[in-house]
């Protein structure tokens, strides 16, 4: 696995992680199934671009954040 698809899959797994969601639920509510889920998050697979934008408005996060292994550090990051 490549350094983007493992940034890509930490932050997506942080996030459901410290949200309390189960894959399935995460998948559902999104659209797609637990099996693509899983696969994003374990870097087996990198969402289309329409899955990436659909993404960030679920999760909340930019999407060029989802490339930055630790956000604070990124240097898209932004103070809200």
């Amino acid at each position: 696995m490549d350094e983007v698809s493992r940034n890509f899959a930490a932050v997506l797994h942080r996030w459901r992680k410290e949200g309390g969601l189960k894959e399935s639920v995460a998948a559902e509510e999104l659209g797609v199934s637990s099996a693509t889920w899983g696969h994003w998050e374990t870097g087996a697979r990198f969402p289309s671009a329409k899955h990436l934008c659909a993404l960030s408005v679920y999760t909340g996060i930019p999407v060029q954040h989802f490339f930055c292994p630790n956000r604070h550090l990124c240097p898209f990051h932004q103070e809200n």
